[in-house]
């Protein structure tokens, strides 16, 4: 499955607009890929916007528009 974790404008996030997608077998082995690369600023809260599975994040227009004027930073993919 996929999840994309995408940025808002705060500063403190690793990118300011657009997704990373995360390649994975569940939403909590994604979380764990993605917190590996982007710690969690504070504990229990990851660091991003918000995430979506691929299904929802598909009903979006982000992926022919982008997300900020930005689309995809980086792929992580799972063992």
């Amino acid at each position: 499955m996929k999840v994309f974790y995408t940025y808002g404008t705060d500063e403190r996030y690793p990118f300011c607009g657009g997704w990373v997608e995360v390649e994975a077998d569940s939403v909590k082995q994604a979380h764990a890929l993605y917190r590996a690369a982007y710690p969690d600023r504070d504990p229990g809260i990851l660091n991003c916007a918000d995430y979506y599975t691929e299904e929802q994040f598909r009903r979006t227009d982000m992926m022919e528009t982008g997300n900020r004027g930005a689309y995809c930073h980086r792929v992580i993919k799972g063992a």
